[in-house]
């Protein structure tokens, strides 16, 4: 049995031995070992860090402390971090512990000064930096100095900000151990950072240099502007030099420490690094990248003409762009399906497997992949890169994007402004696509002009029902095994089939609205145009929330349900059995099972087919009634009804407007024939992804069966292991004898966990640049946040912050602020007062509902999640796009 070493030095380390040194210490040592130009140094291990603490008699008591925080109690937080601080810095350093570092030093050379840094187990690692979190103590000279700094750094792991910080990355206390860094300090004339790959626009072939003068304390405390240049890799071509006034510098005492100096007149506006000093730090920078291969947040010094490397670790806010490499070296561009589809939650392997399979562009149903979707950090991107080089082709995505971001248009100009995107677009189309092609719109022209509606709704209803009692009815059939797989995997593949019955309807209806907005661009009331989409009977979504309306209007008739509804508590299916049981609850709960067969598989984030559905956790539903309880009997109904009657008025007013002046006759024939298609072929714009919907439901719940016996047979370790796979490896895994394919998914579990803290971006190229565009107001309020005005009027509330309608309910008339919605949120419009979202365009879901509803509503307000807090009072202009804080 060995026994850990006290000290090593950073000849002696290597990357893996993070448990030992921390993060910033095995960096240090690989470095070393790697011939970087690192200045010598040791570290003392994490077994003299739990020497220190076994040595204080009350450690057991001050992890109880730590434990009891919560990141929202910051005073807590205060409170506790200052007693375990006060405890700690009255322990000495154990005698065994002070020998071996007086040793190291003296081997090293006691003359002369040193850098005293923490490096903690949980610091410098690629999902969290906790850079900044521990403290550094610079130019440390002697040996009572030096055992003091270390003892410093050690108590530094419990300094306010790193205990939030690990409480807010659910980092156990216990876990994270301290090494302590002594370096032998470099007398920088000149210091900085160097990120390898552009931090503000995530280029990974820019490096980004800031540079000051003296050491780089000043800059990472924030109290000096740097220089900043920008030098692209490919060729070490600098392509940016922004000199900075640099008023104050940090440079080291001769006794020890550090003074913050005025810097002369002369040298606050001269540049701190010529062109050769720039490239040679960009070419360091690139060697030290390849090396780790990810990009890297670089310290620097450089002191009598020679560069050093003071540390180096990963940039962890990078979006990852394993999944989006060009296919042909050229710059690719992709746009969020996340955005498109209101869901920006990372997703598990399967569940981004499986949009692959159902979206057609680009499928390849063999090998169960799409060529143009990808999948990155835990969502799903698609390759728009030959529709934007073509003329045509870019015009109809531009269309097509900014129904779902109004900005997405200009955010994809941005990226196409790229040199290394110019380029032919290659698009030859077959003689069969183009026949396709115009069958298809030979289907739409007939929709919008000649198809009489009459049943249609009625007819695509029941041709959904046919079609998932046949896909249950052939999976079902099968026994769990490869067979069955392949038939999932082959109806996720003709998925959308069924809806080429209605999808040409929906889109004539689409192009029916624009024709009425051209038609009457001259007199029509732009509201007019608006209200002909609003109370339609047969949407899906509108079906639902009405239906959600008559459930509460159900429960009212037994008083002893409605008071039930007051204490619904955390288990739902018990408190559905309890209610069950209350006298007059029979019809409700009759329509409840109706409900649930219909619309049972709708919940939040549903295109994941891993998150819960109402039939499988209700709680939110039952959440929704209980507010709805609180509302007048009946209102869900008025409100429908007033939007019908404003519909039915604005279609008249539209209808009288066509016939004034000449052709009069002509535009009231063509305008009446529109106002039919919209109000009859415009409720199927649901439909589609209503089908999906419940096709996934079916295959879920075979899936989930498939999970129980591969855990049964030993396949699986638990059964949402399942979601960790892939449609290709599912028919694997049963002839997997030796665990290769299950190995593999506490890794991407883990990677999961980490794409979930990182928002995606709406546009992303191949090489990591996610261009933003923001929305601007030119009037209004200072502090005003902005966006895109999606449903008009004037609403004052207090917010609501909702990230999870699972869990999160709102008061009636509250604002709900959220960061996207699906149809597994509608259910909250009942309640919400107005909205505002993060992402969003006119056709999105939230801002069809809002209009609905006839609420106020703001979409692509950019973080608008974490700028708003609960409780706050606001202002939503729904006619501007503008919310002032009240």
């Amino acid at each position: 049995m060995t026994t850990t070493p006290f000290i090593l030095p950073f000849s002696d380390i290597r990357a893996e031995d993070i448990p030992l040194v921390g993060g910033k210490g095995a960096n240090l040592g690989e470095m070393t070992h790697a011939g970087f130009p690192i200045p010598p140094g040791f570290c003392l291990t994490t077994a003299a860090f739990q020497q220190f603490m076994d040595a204080c008699p009350e450690t057991i008591e001050l992890y109880k402390l730590l434990d009891s925080v919560t990141p929202a109690d910051v005073e807590k937080v205060r409170t506790v971090g200052e007693q375990v601080r006060k405890t700690l810095m009255s322990v000495p350093i154990p005698e065994p512990v002070a020998a071996a570092v007086r040793e190291q030093w003296r081997a090293l050379g006691g003359e002369h000064a040193y850098a005293i840094r923490s490096s903690a187990t949980a610091e410098d690692l690629p999902d969290a930096s906790f850079a900044g979190q521990q403290d550094t103590y610079l130019n440390i000279i002697g040996e009572d100095a030096l055992l003091d700094a270390v003892r410093r750094c050690w108590v530094s792991l419990f300094t306010d900000r790193a205990i939030l910080y690990r409480a807010q990355n659910d980092f156990p206390h216990r876990e994270v151990q301290l090494s302590v860094v002594v370096q032998q300090m470099v007398m920088s004339e000149k210091s900085g950072i160097m990120f390898t790959a552009d931090p503000v626009t995530g280029h990974r072939h820019t490096a980004s240099i800031d540079a000051s003068f003296g050491l780089g304390e000043a800059l990472v405390s924030g109290i000096v502007s740097p220089d900043l240049y920008r030098v692209d890799k490919r060729g070490f071509k600098i392509i940016e030099r922004r000199i900075a006034e640099k008023l104050v510098a940090i440079f080291p005492e001769k006794g020890g420490g550090t003074r913050e100096e005025t810097l002369a007149p002369e040298l606050q506006s001269q540049r701190v690094l010529s062109d050769a000093e720039i490239t040679a730090l960009a070419k360091m920078g690139h060697a030290i990248e390849t090396h780790y291969g990810t990009p890297q947040d670089i310290e620097w010094g450089m002191a009598d003409g020679k560069l050093y490397l003071l540390q180096s670790r990963p940039i962890t806010s990078l979006y990852p762009i394993d999944g989006l490499k060009s296919p042909d070296e050229s710059l690719h561009i992709f746009f969020s399906v996340g955005h498109q589809q209101m869901m920006t939650r990372a997703m598990a392997p399967l569940s981004l497997n499986s949009l692959q399979l159902i979206i057609p562009v680009g499928r390849d149903c063999d090998r169960l992949e799409n060529v143009f979707m990808r999948a990155s950090g835990g969502r799903a991107f698609f390759d728009l890169t030959t529709m934007l080089r073509h003329p045509i082709l870019r015009r109809i995505a531009f269309g097509m994007m900014s129904q779902f971001d109004a900005l997405a248009p200009e955010t994809l100009r941005l990226a196409m402004q790229r040199p290394e995107f110019q380029r032919p677009h290659g698009v030859s189309v077959s003689f069969a696509v183009l026949k396709n092609i115009a069958g298809f719109f030979r289907k739409v022209w007939r929709a919008l002009w000649r198809q009489n509606y009459t049943g249609f709704v009625d007819t695509v209803n029941r041709a959904i029902d046919a079609h998932l009692r046949a896909t249950e009815s052939e999976l079902n059939a099968l026994p769990p095994g490869r067979a069955q797989i392949q038939a999932m995997a082959a109806r996720l593949c003709t998925l959308l089939n069924p809806a080429m019955l209605w999808i040409p309807n929906f889109v004539a209806a689409e192009i029916a609205k624009r024709l009425i907005a051209r038609l009457g661009r001259n007199w029509a009331d732009p509201a007019d145009v608006e209200a002909i989409a609003l109370g339609m009977v047969g949407n899906v979504v509108t079906d639902m929330n009405l239906a959600v309306g008559d459930l509460a209007d159900l429960a009212r008739r037994s008083p002893q349900l409605g008071a039930f509804f007051d204490d619904l508590g955390n288990d739902s299916h018990a408190w559905l059995q309890k209610a069950a049981t209350l006298d007059g609850s029979a019809p409700f709960m009759a329509a409840w099972n109706d409900f649930l067969a219909r619309y049972g598989a709708r919940g939040p984030s549903e295109i994941d087919i891993t998150m819960p559905r109402w039939y499988e956790e209700p709680l939110p539903l039952l959440q929704v009634i209980a507010a709805q309880l609180k509302k007048p009997a009946g209102s869900h109904r008025a409100q429908h009804q007033k939007l019908t009657r404003e519909r039915e008025a604005a279609s008249k007013r539209l209808l009288a407007g066509a016939q004034r002046g000449l052709f009069g006759g002509v535009r009231a024939r063509m305008m009446k024939r529109l106002l039919y298609t919209v109000e009859h072929a415009g409720v199927l714009r649901e439909h589609h992804k209503f089908l999906a919907i419940q096709v996934l439901r079916i295959i879920k719940e075979v899936l989930k069966k498939t999970a129980a016996h591969l855990v049964e047979t030993g396949k699986l370790s638990q059964p949402d292991d399942i979601w960790f796979l892939k449609w290709a490896e599912l028919p694997e895994i049963w002839d997997d004898t030796d665990g290769k394919l299950a190995a593999q998914i506490p890794a991407r579990r883990a990677a999961l966990e980490r794409y979930r803290k990182l928002t995606p971006p709406l546009v992303i190229t191949s090489d990591g640049e996610t261009p933003v565009v923001r929305y601007r107001v030119d009037d209004a309020p200072p502090g005003a946040l902005v966006g895109n005005p999606v449903s008009p009027g004037v609403v004052e509330g207090t917010v609501r912050v909702i990230h999870n309608p699972q869990t999160e309910t709102l008061e009636p008339g509250e604002i709900m602020v959220a960061p996207f919605t699906d149809p597994g949120w509608t259910p909250l419009f009942i309640n919400a007062g107005g909205l505002i979202m993060e992402i969003g365009g006119t056709m999105n879901h939230g801002s069809v509902v809002a209009r609905e509803y006839g609420i106020p509503a703001v979409v692509g307000v950019r973080d608008a999640t974490t700028l708003l807090q609960s409780g706050q009072r606001v202002r939503v202009d729904g006619n501007r796009g503008v919310i002032e804080l009240i």
